[in-house]
């Protein structure tokens, strides 16, 4: 394996926004909160966390540490897809945005 340090920001940008999507985040049609609620993670009105139960996948998904080692996998094993970094690549970007846009 030789992965370069630009693939590797890459990929670590991925995960970082992915993870981030996933625990944190509505989404789009508020698909993230469909999904965190499919395996028993409820949301107040507001879309905040209201009660997460004591069960394996609500627990990975109620913690960015947690889930980001699931998602860090998922890229590690993509790395060896041709092109997947193209597939990181835009997850990468909004990270950097996110990161470096004024508040």
């Amino acid at each position: 394996m030789n992965l370069s340090l630009l693939e590797f920001v890459v990929y670590a940008l991925a995960t970082w926004r992915v993870s981030s999507l996933l625990v944190d985040e509505a989404g789009p049609f508020r698909m993230f909160i469909r999904l965190r609620e499919w395996v028993g993670i409820t949301h107040d009105a507001d879309d905040n966390v209201a009660m997460i139960p004591d069960r394996l996948l609500p627990g990975i998904l109620s913690c960015v540490w947690c889930v980001s080692i699931w998602v860090g996998l998922f890229w590690t094993l993509m790395y060896f897809v041709p092109y997947s970094l193209y597939l990181a690549l835009p997850f990468a970007l909004s990270a950097a945005a996110i990161k470096f846009h004024p508040s």
